[in-house]
């Protein structure tokens, strides 16, 4: 569980959160006494181990003592597997593997935690083959306890099977660079994804990172704190059962159906670059089966404190079944073309009280934010192409906001600090301008719904 408190100072980060929450020293320490490990040396279908914690039989290797193993070499179809005391650590270190094979190359069968370290300077590489014997083991990297992934080496990881890399607890990531491809998902888990310090670029026909518990609703959880993603996803880039918490990273969505996914998201810190074929970023409670149109589903949230973030999608780029939030941070929404979606979408109170927004898109379901807003924003059917500059100009002429778009659009919806309650403002597309009214409370552009605002 993550303790979060919510500081009353206007910094722009509004939540602390405690890393030893995400992480624990040991998830963070990449090192290791190489005089003091077992040595195992992989080559072609067997291997040499250099003491008796790790029991070589044919092409199985199984380490049944825990301890740190260093591994090097290639090998085609030999399976390393983790099965120590329930209380046990393992730390494997990858030290210029290649491993290639029918089924899982790592397995995890039962330890307490398993650490896969990248040796610092070197270069990994391993893959399954799309016919698995042996189908419960899923994954290249398969793990039924908990996995980290820390060092500075780097790790390329093909599943084609099933998941790239799988863990049926936590799966941690704390350091490292890794190109990872799944069949299915990219990186799984049932319980948690925490990385930080990490570089990803993440492909997968399904989601590229995919945390989901359906027996545990407290579970399922995805963490953030800082590195690089990169994804190209199928389905989600990032879908997360239960909370969604990005504290900072950059994240680029380069493809996917919905960019990011789950009950709560919380966006801290961090640049994301969001791009959608449906909805930019989609909290819903994907366990409640019964979805009321319209109607807030409860325990449902997004909330924006800071960070950066872009979306370009074809469906709603913010989208709550619940509610939605937004104190801090900027936010600019490249929206649908087609009047059945809109830039920003809520069911329950949409409430702006800090940040900077410019929202373009359609006007069929333009919406803005509701009464319990401390920041006013300005709504108006305004058109333009992609590539048109959106100025907004106070009464003065003065230049507040401006936003290029990425494509076509009929509505703006703009706020931030600079923009006043009741005061007019002006918005120039391509020489042609609008005038409309700030206001705390703005439902929707065709002047339906809420408030007062666009004439």
């Amino acid at each position: 569980g993550s303790s979060i408190s919510t500081n009353s100072s206007s910094t722009s980060k509004v939540t602390t959160v405690k890393l030893s929450n995400y992480f624990t020293k040991r998830d963070q320490d990449a090192s290791y006494d190489e005089s003091k490990a077992t040595k195992i040396s992989l080559s072609g279908s067997s291997a040499k181990a250099s003491s008796s914690g790790a029991e070589v039989s044919g092409s199985t290797v199984t380490i049944t003592k825990a301890g740190t193993y260093i591994l090097s070499g290639s090998s085609e179809n030999v399976q390393i597997i983790v099965k120590v005391k329930k209380k046990d650590k393992v730390q494997l270190v990858l030290n210029g593997v290649r491993m290639t094979g029918t089924d899982a190359a790592i397995v995890v069968e039962n330890a307490d935690k398993t650490f896969i370290t990248l040796a610092k300077g070197s270069k990994n590489t391993i893959s399954d083959s799309a016919h698995h014997k042996n189908t419960k083991y899923d994954a290249a990297i398969y793990s039924k306890d908990d996995l980290t992934f820390n060092g500075s080496g780097s790790l390329t990881v093909e599943g084609n099977y099933g998941n790239a890399i799988e863990s049926n607890d936590d799966l941690r990531i704390s350091g490292g660079t890794y190109t990872i491809k799944g069949y299915k998902n990219a990186l799984s888990a049932n319980d948690a994804i925490n990385i930080k310090a990490a570089t990803m670029n993440l492909t997968a026909t399904y989601d590229a990172i995919h945390a989901d518990n359906d027996k545990n609703t407290s579970l399922g959880n995805f963490y953030i704190h800082s590195g690089k993603i990169t994804i190209h996803a199928g389905d989600d880039g990032i879908h997360a059962s239960n909370t969604a918490f990005i504290d900072g990273g950059t994240i680029k969505v380069e493809k996917s159906e919905e960019a990011l996914e789950g009950k709560t998201v919380t966006i801290n810190g961090g640049d994301l670059d969001l791009t959608a074929n449906d909805d930019g970023i989609n909290v819903a409670d994907g366990s409640s089966s019964e979805k009321t149109p319209g109607q807030a589903t409860a325990g449902v949230s997004l909330t924006i404190t800071g960070g950066k973030i872009k979306i370009n999608a074809q469906g709603d780029g913010l989208d709550s079944n619940g509610d939605l939030t937004i104190s801090g941070g900027e936010v600019y929404v490249d929206g649908p073309t087609n009047g059945g979606n809109g830039a920003l979408d809520y069911d329950g109170n949409g409430t702006i009280t800090g940040g900077t927004v410019v929202m373009v898109g359609s006007n069929g379901m333009a919406m803005g934010f509701g009464s319990n807003s401390k920041q006013a924003s300005i709504l108006a059917n305004v058109s333009g192409s992609a590539g048109d500059k959106v100025t907004i100009t106070d009464s003065s002429g003065k230049e507040i906001l401006s936003y290029t778009a990425a494509k076509n659009f009929q509505s703006v919806l703009a706020s931030s600090a600079a923009i006043k309650d009741g005061e007019s403002y002006t918005i120039t597309v391509n020489g042609q301008s609008t005038t409309a009214t700030a206001s705390l409370t703005i439902q929707n552009g065709n002047g339906m719904g809420g408030g007062p605002g666009v004439r």
